[in-house]
């Protein structure tokens, strides 16, 4: 925001012509816990299993016994094939044997009359051949140490395996509909020799549905459950829909489906990684807000212009130094507070206007948050309840209301 001091020669008071500028910030804090574990377990450890991985050993296990049944058929027919063949050229021989002992009259009488044909003809005796076993479909196993690594991670606490709590996440399996190519009419408009027709174009997509269910476990040492959570949302169908095109997809779904397995399987890693931290963590948070300040061509609101500098530079030391933090933002609260001493919302030539004031009571909610002081928040947003707001402000109001309000519920659950 930037203030502009001008000067009249032939007037003897000073009045201020405000432009508040706002700059979004982006920082890291520490999320208190809803429900945090009390006593406090100093470590923790993490895995990943699977619950489908007993049915894959079976599934893979009658799969091996299959093929080794093959190839034990296939040897024994390959060990018994000379004798086969053997005794199919000894068989034809005595038959041709007996045939030749024939008269010609009786050979004659057979084809002729009784229109046969008792020729011997030599047995054929097929090759062996192995049979072949096809693949069993199985859910995909994974290295669950490097998953468990990547993304099961507690903040707040140190990562042992001695006497740490356990944090398990259960995957269920990757599980999708049949993908179908379906089509869709769309018009198309062009323009030869000036004329303008349309056309119905035929466009192909692929469609199928989709989840990847899991649940976590924390339990201490001794195996007594902390809590359980399997989120309804994994257990929903999602919708794949390919991007629509005149060429019609290839029918073979094998790499759509592994793209789309291995997505999901990292984002719900993630969001069931978020609801443990969110319960029993300590989480870095990320959080984006603004921070409104004043620059004006002369010295007017120095002090402004520094507390913002204190308050941007506090809030992204929460997590990297946080003595540092707390001293910056006490600072900038401190400045903030002693300007409020001027407001005269009334007056729109006074240094802290009706503008800045309010500019000021959001800086300081937004500091307030940083320093989990959420009593002198409350004070401030008494303040902007009675005051003349404008939309924006009503709603920016409303949102530090609920922040605050989830703050106070984190700071009594943690005994702060």
């Amino acid at each position: 925001m930037k203030l502009l001091f001008i000067p009249f020669a032939l007037i003897s008071f000073t009045f201020f012509a405000q432009n508040l500028k706002t700059e979004d910030i982006t920082y890291n804090y520490v999320k208190l816990p809803t429900t945090p574990l009390q006593p406090k377990p100093e470590s923790y450890s993490s895995y990943v299993t699977a619950s489908y991985e007993e049915e894959n050993k079976k599934i893979m296990a009658q799969y091996e016994a299959d093929v080794a049944q093959a190839e034990a058929d296939y040897q024994r027919d390959l060990a018994d094939y000379p004798n086969k063949v053997k005794a199919a050229d000894e068989k034809y021989e005595k038959d041709m044997a007996a045939w030749n002992e024939k008269g010609l009259g009786a050979k004659i009488i057979e084809k002729q009359v009784l229109n046969e044909n008792n020729k011997p003809v030599k047995e054929y005796v097929p090759q062996p051949y192995r049979k072949t076993i096809p693949k069993p479909a199985m859910k995909t196993s994974y290295d669950y140490n490097a998953l468990a690594s990547a993304h099961l991670k507690i903040d707040g606490y140190a990562k042992t395996q001695a006497n740490a709590m356990v944090y398990t996440v259960t995957l269920q399996g990757f599980d999708h509909t049949q993908p179908q190519i379906k089509s869709e009419i769309k018009k198309e408009a062009s323009v030869v020799n000036g004329v303008s027709t349309t056309r119905d174009v035929t466009y192909y997509y692929i469609e199928f549905t989709y989840r990847h269910p899991m649940t976590a476990r924390i339990a201490n040492g001794n195996n007594q459950e902390y809590f359980f959570v399997s989120p309804e949302e994994f257990i929903e169908y999602k919708t794949y829909k390919s991007t629509s095109s005149k060429t019609a997809p290839s029918s073979d779904f094998s790499v759509i489906l592994k793209t789309i397995e291995d997505k999901i399987l990292k984002e719900n890693l993630t969001t069931i990684n978020h609801i443990v931290n969110d319960r029993i963590g300590f989480e870095v948070t990320s959080r984006t807000s603004s921070l409104d300040y004043v620059k004006s061509k002369n010295e007017s609101h120095n002090d402004l212009l520094e507390a913002y500098n204190n308050a941007t530079a506090g809030l992204k030391s929460l997590t990297m130094n946080e003595a540092l933090a707390i001293q910056k933002l006490n600072a900038a609260v401190a400045t903030y507070n002693a300007a409020l001493g001027e407001s005269n919302m009334f007056d729109k030539k006074a240094r802290i206007d009706k503008d800045i004031t309010i500019a000021i009571y959001f800086n300081l909610l937004e500091c307030y948050f940083g320093l989990r002081n959420t009593a002198a928040a409350d004070e401030i947003l008494s303040k902007l309840t009675v005051a003349d707001l404008s939309n924006r402000d009503k709603k920016l109001k409303e949102k530090y209301t609920e922040l605050f309000l989830d703050l106070t519920n984190r700071k009594a659950a943690n005994g702060l």
